[in-house]
């Protein structure tokens, strides 16, 4: 509905109304008209300013409209902020543009013509109704956004925000929205003007949080980003203003003003207006003194973070296709001398010596922020590359498949494994019921050797690593942020961790399906052919591996006649394989060195690591601008941009069949708390952006006492005869608690690590009144020696501001009006210390809205004649013609 009216003041100004609900201007009704039954009371319109006090960066206003009506109008309800839009206009110019408050509608019916009072709000009120990106909204998802968040400029975010809230503003038409700024602040006294929005950036993720509860709203969003930078936004019908106010208390005749969003100019004369009984319109002027503080204290809600990537193994993280985990596999276990083949005929639980019945159950999981591609697998889409778990764990069905399928295809996927064992009787102590399965979520990347030693016949080979390349592949959410330090005197470290083993291909007294297809009628003649098994403790066994099938978690498993081998898990039972003798060639003596496991690239924006040494120091690791696969020469050139992660073995452990952690490169002189492979981050790197984590494959490692590698990952180089293929005797790669986090070493300065990054201005005075609720939501960076200076320690921050002209964290702005350069968080204590240490004379005057009452105007009273006072806001009353002005004396010192 479309509803219009007009009305003269008292001083014959022409002042109109236009609502329009829900877009239709089809439905009209004219306020005043014939037989309209609508028409406006006595005091019809006012706008009243909402601004509490200069520590307001949203500078909102209000305005009421009264009618009286002899019938219900329900179009005037809104159930959302943007369903009915306001327009008053006086003498043909827009002085009010917003919304119909939603759920706010209310109308007695105690007369034939009742009263109805429409409560009406701006567009910067009618931010805080929606969330930032519109989260919520029709067809915006919260886990798309935040899977496709990245750093943004405070440009960037200031526009699509009030676009978002000015899109359909204009009822008449005919009116642009322009977004004007005073260039008060500059990132330095010689950058481009009006320019400092898109020279700064943020992590969207910070106003995202950690789930949907907890997304910011636009309001929010806006308010952060203008108190960091100490200015302040009105609304001036379809005009907006940013300042600050030192703009305001300035001695200049005139403020040049250019729009950030159009790029149009303007200039604003700056008045003095003299108050006296010629524009007073009333006597009731008020005077009192304002607060006094002689301290601002201000707080940083510093956002650190701590991971660099969605960690594929986080238990907040995962989540699972399958209902519930199931019975997978059974291992059936005889030493040398126990009835082996009776229990794998009769299924019977072990009754003598070593026997034992170990039951596995497994659980498929999956982490969104990762993919594990299937290489040449057809889309619908007509794309040639899907995700493992797409393929195979559809409808809670068939939770077998897929690790079963990983025993013949070279993969990667998430499992959650866990194990009961059944002891023998005579061995049993205890016979209380086991309460709880302890299930251990890997990162599994199947190898499936063939045990061939002969590099020709060796499997997987060259061709087979690189076609199934890359086997996992983070496209991370965790962007936008600075990970290089501020000062060339820190560094920080992303640092990997976790554990990780080289499972061997087990061996089998008797694969299960073979005892089916033969059958063991004859238990004594299976028993006689049986070899057994040398164990790793010097001891033998039969042994024999039993999967199952169920259609569901919920569905009883069924012994598997078919299955040879599916996922082994690791046992810790079989015989390791291949000692470490040497660190190198003629050096018995443990060195730092690496076995390297798996090939990765990280790519943080454009630049990715480079391992330019093979044993993992940190003076190996270098940061080099990207090439995708386009721009390389060969695959030599693509893959040299990536590193590998492995494991340090000592001298004597034997490599395939052992538990290593993650190689470690970190000692104490570092200055990080951490143990991992640590990669360094200088403030040369200026590395920032999207970060994009991809497991290329194993690492074709070569052993003969020693190991080495070709420099492509992928390719085998043989040295002697006697050289061995690791991979070809590996049947998996095991992966449990992967980390990927990031440390700083506060240029090896002691820093109090969680102290609150507080900025105190200075006093002199005994008693201190201070101001200490105000938060930073967004914070500059620091050097190391500021962070020695404050007593906080350095790392890398989401909440921390990015200046893009040096691609790291933000230091200083230059404020335009004081002439200095400084941090935000210093330019907003001094600037409101300087206000507020003194007493300041706060006025409310009405005056006649004669065409000189404006924001930009400074005032003067008669009683006072030696103080200006600006406005921090206006309210008027359009029948009457009247400006309220709420004025607050000038500082200058």
């Amino acid at each position: 509905m479309y509803i219009f009216g007009s009305f003269n003041n008292i001083s014959g100004d022409t002042i109109s109304v236009h609502i329009l609900t829900n877009g239709d201007n089809k439905d009209r009704l004219e306020i005043g008209g014939t037989d309209s039954g609508v028409m406006f009371t006595e005091d019809p319109v006012e706008i009243e300013s909402c601004v509490n006090d200069t520590f307001d960066h949203l500078l909102r206003r209000q305005a009421t409209i009264r009618l009286l009506t002899r019938s219900f109008i329900p179009q005037l309800f809104c159930t959302s902020c943007m369903d009915a839009v306001v327009n008053i206009y006086k003498n043909g110019k827009c002085v009010f543009a917003g919304y119909v408050e939603p759920q706010a509608y209310s109308q007695s019916y105690a007369e034939v013509y009742d009263e109805l009072e429409i409560a009406c709000i701006d567009a910067l009120s009618a931010l805080q109704y929606s969330q930032y990106r519109n989260i919520g909204g029709l067809g915006v998802s919260y886990a798309v956004v935040k899977a496709t968040a990245e750093r943004r400029t405070f440009y960037d975010i200031l526009i699509e925000a009030l676009n978002g809230v000015t899109s359909a503003l204009d009822i008449v038409g005919g009116n642009s929205v322009n977004y004007y700024y005073d260039d008060s602040k500059a990132l330095n006294d010689i950058m481009q003007l009006y320019k400092i929005f898109d020279q700064i950036a943020i992590s969207e993720l910070l106003f995202l949080g950690d789930g949907e509860d907890d997304v910011w709203t636009g309001d929010e969003v806006l308010t952060a980003i203008l108190k960091y930078l100490n200015l302040h936004l009105v609304q001036d019908g379809f005009d907006f203003y940013i300042y600050s106010w030192e703009t305001l208390t300035a001695d200049t005749d005139e403020i040049v003003w250019k729009a950030i969003n159009t790029g149009a100019e303007r200039t604003t004369q700056r008045r003095i207006v003299d108050f006296g009984s010629d524009n007073s319109s009333d006597c009731d002027t008020s005077i009192s003194i304002g607060e006094v503080y002689n301290q601002i204290s201000l707080k940083c809600d510093v956002e650190d973070i701590e991971n660099l990537i969605d960690n594929p193994l986080s238990e907040d993280a995962l989540i699972s296709p399958y209902s519930n985990r199931q019975k997978y596999m059974t291992e059936i276990v005889s030493d040398h001398y126990g009835d082996f083949a009776n229990m794998v005929k009769a299924d019977k639980m072990p009754t003598s010596g070593k026997d034992s019945w170990v039951d596995w159950f497994l659980q498929i999981k999956t982490n969104p922020a990762w993919i594990f591609p299937r290489l040449g697998y057809w889309n619908e889409d007509g794309s040639k590359t899907s995700n493992w778990i797409d393929i195979f764990c559809k409808d809670n069905y068939y939770q077998y498949a897929l690790p079963n399928e990983s025993a013949d295809e070279q993969c990667a996927f998430i499992a959650s494994l866990g194990s009961v064992k059944h002891k023998a009787d005579d061995e049993s102590k205890d016979n209380s019921p086991l309460s709880k399965i302890e299930m251990t979520d890997y990162l599994v990347v199947s190898v499936n050797g063939n045990k061939e030693d002969d590099l020709e016949k060796a499997y997987p080979n060259d061709s087979v690593l690189l076609a199934n390349c890359p086997r996992a592949v983070y496209n991370g959410p965790s962007t936008g942020t600075v990970y290089s330090p501020s000062d060339d005197g820190t560094t920080n470290y992303i640092v990997i961790s976790g554990k990780l083993v080289l499972n061997p291909i087990p061996d089998f007294t008797v694969r299960y399906p073979n005892t089916v297809s033969h059958g063991l009628d004859d238990v004594g003649w299976w028993q006689q052919i049986l070899k057994p098994i040398e164990l790793s403790d010097g001891g033998y066994w039969y042994y024999t591996q039993k999967y199952y099938t169920a259609t569901t978690p919920s569905d009883m498993p069924v012994a598997d006649d078919h299955t040879d081998v599916g996922l082994v898990p690791f046992t810790g039972n079989f015989k390791p394989q291949y000692e470490f003798k040497y660190s190198a060639k003629g050096d018995s003596t443990d060195r730092i060195s690496k076995i390297s496991v798996l090939e990765c690239m990280l790519i943080v924006g454009n630049k990715c690591v480079v391992e330019t040494g093979t044993s993992g120091q940190i003076s190996d690791f270098e940061w080099r601008d990207y090439k995708p696969m386009s721009e390389c020469a060969d695959l030599d050139e693509y893959y040299s941009q990536s590193f590998s992660i492995g494991f340090d073995p000592k001298i004597g452990d034997k490599l395939i069949g052992t538990s290593f952690d993650l190689q470690n490169n970190i000692d104490y002189t570092l200055g990080i708390d951490a143990e991992g492979i640590a990669i360094p981050v200088r403030k040369s790197d200026k590395l920032s952006g999207a970060v994009k984590f991809i497991i290329l494959g194993p690492v074709n490692t070569i052993w003969n006492e020693i190991t080495h590698r070709h420099r492509t990952w992928f390719r085998s180089s043989k040295w002697s005869s006697n050289d061995v293929p690791l991979l070809s005797h590996i049947q998996n790669i095991l992966i449990e608690k992967l980390e990927v986090k990031i440390y700083s070493d506060n240029g090896l300065i002691n820093g109090e690590t969680g102290n609150d990054l507080i900025y105190v201005s200075d006093t002199k005075e005994t008693f201190v009144n201070k101001k200490d609720d105000i938060d930073f939501e967004i914070n500059s960076a620091l050097t190391s020696e500021e962070c020695q200076q404050i007593g906080v320690s350095n790392g890398v921050k989401l909440s921390t501001a990015i200046d893009l002209s040096t691609d790291v964290g933000l230091l200083t702005i230059h404020d335009f009006n004081k002439r200095i350069d400084a941090k935000p968080e210093q330019l907003y204590v001094d600037a409101y210390y300087a206000e507020y240490h003194k007493p300041r004379v706060q006025m409310t005057h009405k005056v006649v809205d004669n065409g000189d009452i404006s924001l930009f105007n400074r005032y003067r009273h008669p009683a006072m004649p030696d103080k200006l006072f600006i406005a921090q806001g206006i309210g008027y009353n359009l029948r009457e013609n009247n400006a309220e002005l709420n004025l607050k004396e000038t500082w200058n010192d």
